[in-house]
């Protein structure tokens, strides 16, 4: 794309211009990376935690740039020569900017956000797959991976930056895409990432203990989920309001509902009176069949996947399939029966082993209580339930790690502890803090997670419970300041396979 520089800056109201080069000129591209300036380019100077963009200004107008956007005035000034122009904040401004630049595009297009501790990805991939079954294009931004129609990509953030977002936007029209799902961090809510996103209809699933490193209070957590409801509803779209669809059954619902003026539907597995409830809730491995009680009719359910929250992510899904999209809702059911799952969530591994193994995302206290208590439910007395699990908060929010060893020595009869992302942090001494008092249980710390792995995959006997824990789908660990490609589904199916292979052999 190509805008005039003048016709760029005019959504801005409070700016200095510092120095006047090229206004007349046209910004072909724009970026926050140094990394990535081309002849022509927008610079957004953005001051992080590891990188200030300011220190590098004259090599970026080296490299080409044309039009500078700073928060902090250079020094050096009459030495660039380029269009220098003072914000008082550039990642307010790369809002804005990214938003003009690429001409609005998520108002192009119909943005569902999903915000809460846990269900966040296999919501916003329920929804995906519903919609491309009735012939939608559609772009997808979480945890796993950011698809734009059928071009998928890697994840970096659960959600990226705001110009980053605004130009993956421009890409789904470009691609023809009708819908975007996309996973609303408290992260990205708190530092501005949707500002600028027109959110269509938003969920809110639950605020469980996570992130406390950054909220410092649960009560500040879940202020920062509230940003994206009291975000929606300010303006209609074709005649409609935005949609709110709130998890009855959390505590924290009734701040999403009081701070949004969206038109809101509530799901539960406890309130009658929610818009959607499910009851008499049975599951065994591969499925869960359940009955919905919705707009005065009862509906016999069945979903391939397992777990009493799943149901809850149904139930989400199914709303904003109902009301936003107006699709029938004996349909929708028909549609979730060919659901596939979500790669590292509750995702079961068989190669040919006589024992069930499943790889797991669950890396908060709720998720992991969740999993292993419906895993325990259903167990036999002859099966044992290993798990493997490290801590992903390296360096972040270590008052959760006694909690997780309790939910871990609770529920299983062997744990193995290791890495998640350490970070700079000594895995051994994460691994301890989530031992606590539970000296006298069965435990093993393998400080590496592929070792782990293999640790475990030997320790398993038929009919045995194996459960990898805390990775999921997640592509990478992050070990120091690295991040190291990782794909724990893959690691699990090759330890099994050369385990098989060697006792065949």
């Amino acid at each position: 794309m190509i805008v005039n520089q003048t016709e760029l800056l005019k959504p801005l109201y409070n700016y200095t211009i510092l120095k006047d080069i090229a206004l007349d000129e046209s910004v072909t591209s724009l970026t926050n990376d140094s990394r990535k300036i081309t002849p022509g380019c927008g610079f957004i100077a953005i001051q992080g935690e590891q990188f200030d963009g300011h220190r590098v200004l004259a090599e970026v107008i080296e490299a080409g740039a044309r039009l500078i956007i700073v928060e902090k005035k250079p020094k050096n000034i009459e030495s660039l020569n380029a269009t220098i122009v003072h914000v008082p904040s550039t990642v307010k401004a790369q809002a804005i900017l990214g938003n003009q630049f690429y001409q609005e595009p998520s108002k192009k297009m119909d943005v569902v956000a999903v915000t809460g501790t846990n269900g966040k990805t296999t919501i916003t991939h329920m929804i995906n797959f519903m919609l491309e079954r009735i012939g939608h294009r559609t772009g997808l931004i979480g945890t796993v991976q950011y698809k734009i129609d059928q071009q998928i990509l890697p994840a970096i953030n659960t959600t990226p930056d705001s110009l980053s977002l605004q130009q993956m936007y421009h890409q789904m029209v470009e691609a023809s895409c009708q819908d975007v799902l996309l996973e609303a961090s408290s992260h990205a809510l708190m530092l501005g990432r949707l500002w600028y996103t027109s959110v269509n209809c938003a969920i809110f699933t639950n605020l469980t203990r996570e992130h406390l490193d950054f909220h410092k209070t649960m009560d500040g957590y879940a202020q920062a989920k509230s940003l994206l409801f009291s975000q929606l509803g300010q303006q209609f779209n074709v005649g409609r309001a935005p949609l709110a669809i709130i998890n009855q059954d959390d505590g924290a619902g009734e701040l999403m509902s009081a701070v949004t003026s969206a038109d809101i539907v509530t799901y539960s597995l406890q309130d009658k009176g929610a818009t959607a409830y499910a009851h008499s809730i049975t599951s065994s491995s591969g499925r869960t069949d359940f009955v919905m009680e919705f707009q005065g009719e009862s509906y016999e359910v069945m979903i391939p996947v397992r777990g009493s929250y799943n149901v809850s992510n149904f139930l989400a899904s199914c709303l904003c399939l109902v009301y936003y999209y107006d699709y029938d809702v004996t349909k929708v059911i028909e549609m979730m029966q060919h659901f596939e799952g979500v790669s590292g969530r509750m995702q079961s591994i068989q190669e040919g082993q006589p024992y069930e193994v499943i790889v797991d995302f669950a890396h908060t206290t709720d998720a992991l209580e969740r999993v292993l208590s419906e895993l325990v439910a259903h167990k036999s007395d002859n099966q044992r339930l290993i798990t493997l699990m490290g801590h992903s908060g390296g360096n972040r929010d270590s008052e959760a790690r006694p909690e997780l060893g309790n939910i871990l020595f609770k529920y299983s009869d062997l744990v193995i502890l290791t890495a998640d992302n350490p970070r700079y942090e000594d895995v051994t001494k994460i691994c301890q803090e989530m031992i606590g008092s539970h000296n006298d249980k069965a435990y093993h710390i393998v400080v590496d997670r592929k070792e782990a792995i293999q640790f475990a995959v030997d320790q398993a006997q038929t009919n045995d419970i194996l459960v990898f824990l805390g990775k999921g789908g997640e592509p990478y660990q992050v070990i120091e300041n690295q991040y190291l490609p990782y794909d724990e589904a893959s690691v699990v199916r090759q330890t099994i396979q050369d385990k098989l292979s060697k006792s065949e052999g």
